[in-house]
């Protein structure tokens, strides 16, 4: 995990004024945004001896949460994996938490992770890769301030446009490694006459 402070020289050389503590607060806010839309950050926990109507947490750290679950598989007969679906195989609680309707063996859970909203750290392939993504969010953020010396909606604008295209482009990073995505275009049936 990479600390808040990694950011700071990226956004410090665009914006003069904020204090340390509002450059943060904003770094954090874009780190989370960016999770969010890219689900470039991701994880994967594995449940053995799932049993129904027990509520399992996917991610009991106190840096991340999980903001999109991704794939749910069912990993009892290892040479024939099944993909279960929401609703039906299990029940959705909150975005960190299942509870399943039947028993299962194994069950692994691939899913996508933001920092929580209290957290001083944050992914550290944010920091290796998307530093200049995360900066271009968090100087949006101060940009936009109400009522302070170094408010500029134009600056704003075009830090909101970079930001975008960064997490645009992580989103497509996110596919070459792995193709999934949580999204299913179910098949339509069309009737010709």
């Amino acid at each position: 995990m990479a600390a808040l402070d990694v950011f700071l020289p990226a956004v410090r050389k665009h914006i003069t004024g904020p204090l340390d503590i509002m450059m943060r607060q904003s770094v954090r806010e874009a780190a989370i945004t960016f999770c969010r839309e890219s689900l470039f950050c991701r994880d994967t926990v594995l449940l053995t001896d799932v049993q129904p109507g027990v509520k399992h947490v996917l991610s009991e750290s106190p840096l991340v949460k999980c903001v999109k679950r991704l794939r749910v598989t069912n990993l009892s007969d290892p040479e024939n994996p099944v993909e279960l679906d929401a609703g039906t195989d299990f029940t959705v609680i909150s975005a960190n938490h299942l509870a399943f309707n039947r028993a299962y063996n194994s069950i692994s859970v691939l899913f996508a992770v933001e920092p929580r909203r209290d957290a001083d750290e944050v992914p550290d392939a944010l920091a290796d890769d998307y530093t200049d993504a995360i900066a271009a969010g968090a100087l949006e953020d101060l940009y936009l301030m109400p009522g302070k010396p170094w408010s500029d909606p134009q600056q704003a604008a075009y830090f909101r446009a970079t930001f975008t295209d960064g997490y645009r482009r992580a989103y497509r990073d996110a596919l070459d490694n792995s193709p999934v995505t949580g999204f299913q275009n179910p098949v339509r049936r069309h009737e010709f006459y």
